[in-house]
């Protein structure tokens, strides 16, 4: 006998889920340059990701429907920072295959509404997310981290370079470790000491406030690492 068609009903992930399409639907998939070859090389990894990243969005929407009173997903439609906020999180889950900074955009989602931080504020973390490596974020926690213990014994790149990566248990060419530091400081999260040894003998670069920390997080480096962590 044959089964009747039964029409499929909306579960509340589902409609999560539609929220998180509408949302990154405008994002273009390839501009106006899609070709056969470009779209066999490219459309099964973005769709995979698309998936990836709305599975994720959905899990945290659905945590903060428990955790926040009064939070309702279908409020999201016409909050428009949100909605800023949520297609430029999803463009640059596109663009990334790294796990770990899928991870601090979703936490990301969630901070979103629990961090009394200004649109702007919340636009530009995403944006370093986006810019800055998994290294440079890497380096950016080891040096939260371990603070104290930097500015105690720490005195150039020679022993910062040694502590981190002993810590890590990797080997970090030291140029390139040089770059990741200074593009943090360049960044505004840290500040480094005008007498801090460079590879190359004599002091640093920048000149700061005398008696200064040889390695200083700023309040904007606290605050990105606030943002993209779980609370």
């Amino acid at each position: 006998m044959e089964k009747k068609l039964q029409v499929p009903k909306e579960t509340k992930n589902d409609k999560i889920h539609s929220l998180i399409k509408g949302a990154i639907g405008s994002i273009p998939f390839a501009g106006g340059v899609v070709s056969e070859t470009f779209g066999l090389i490219v459309a099964p990894p973005i769709t995979k990701r698309r998936e990836k990243w709305m599975e994720l969005v959905v899990l945290e929407l659905e945590k903060l429907k428990k955790s926040v009173e009064g939070f309702k997903v279908e409020n999201l439609k016409n909050n428009d920072e949100f909605i800023s906020f949520l297609i430029e999180a999803s463009e640059i889950a596109t663009k990334t295959h790294q796990d770990e900074k899928l991870n601090y955009l979703k936490n990301s989602i969630s901070n979103f509404f629990n961090k009394n931080i200004d649109f702007d504020k919340k636009y530009t973390i995403l944006k370093l997310i986006d810019n800055l490596s998994s290294t440079h974020l890497n380096i950016l926690r080891f040096i939260s981290d371990n603070e104290i213990n930097i500015q105690n014994k720490i005195k150039g790149f020679d022993g910062l370079l040694e502590l981190y990566c002993q810590e890590n248990n990797k080997i970090v060419d030291k140029d390139y470790f040089r770059k990741f530091v200074k593009d943090l400081e360049n960044a505004s999260l840290i500040r480094l000491s005008g007498d801090f040894e460079d590879f190359y003998g004599g002091s640093g670069y920048v000149a700061t406030d005398s008696g200064a920390p040889s390695i200083k997080l700023l309040d904007n480096g606290k605050d990105f690492i606030n943002f993209i962590s779980l609370t």
